[in-house]
């Protein structure tokens, strides 16, 4: 590809930065996710040419690679869960109040931006493996938005409006348990809708599943056994 000078027009119009080379990369971008979400990662930039009706080849002149693609799916995904996060932390709400609207930011941008997050969750553990310094950027890009939450909920332990009975990196795994399992299951065809599910999971996290006693009553029958 560089023989042919693919390489420096690619580079040349990212420069150049016109609207119409951006929004094809977005489109492209768009079919590239879910094409790695309905055939893995060991799909090609074949199938994702056939998905957009187009050649291989044009696929070149806006990504060098799969890989390269695959980055900017993940790019994405960060950013705005980083720049919403970010808005949460920063904003007068109380904390129950903050994590009930990073919960919705969560599964809201889950929902709005699949299959994106799909591929990013999935290749998350082998991104981890990668010693790339793109790899490494987004390794601690996601600590920091996992610190960022810990952050919230630890706000929240201080001012008495949290549990201070379970310990912050706990409560931190179980919510992004909740949410990034979404991957498994979550379609856009899921008959509840994204709103409902994420004022589901806040329900569960800021409440607790279990009726008050329940846990006590758990302990003593267990006891008895």
């Amino acid at each position: 590809m560089a023989s042919s000078g693919i390489e420096a027009r690619r580079q040349a119009a990212m420069e150049e930065g016109s609207a119409a080379y951006i929004a094809r990369r977005k489109e492209i971008v768009r079919a590239a996710a879910h094409v790695f979400r309905d055939k893995g990662y060991e799909a090609t930039l074949k199938d994702v040419a056939q998905a957009l009706g187009t050649e291989r080849a044009s696929i070149y002149y806006y990504f060098g690679s799969k890989e390269e693609l695959l980055q900017e799916i993940v790019r994405e995904a960060l950013a705005r869960d980083m720049e919403a996060a970010h808005a949460i932390r920063k904003s007068k709400d109380t904390t129950p109040a903050k994590i009930r609207a990073l919960i919705e930011s969560m599964v809201i941008s889950y929902a709005e931006n699949y299959p994106h997050m799909n591929v990013y969750i999935e290749d998350l553990g082998r991104i981890a493996r990668q010693d790339s310094e793109w790899a490494i950027d987004v390794i601690e890009e996601t600590r920091q938005y996992e610190a960022l939450v810990r952050s919230i909920l630890r706000q929240g332990q201080e001012e008495g409006t949290l549990r201070d009975d379970i310990p912050i990196n706990v409560a931190s795994m179980a919510l992004f348990g909740t949410v990034n399992w979404m991957y498994r299951w979550y379609r856009p065809t899921y008959p509840v809708p994204p709103e409902e599910i994420a004022d589901g999971f806040a329900r569960i996290f800021l409440s607790g599943f279990a009726v008050p006693g329940a846990e006590e009553a758990a302990g003593t029958a267990k006891g008895k056994q």
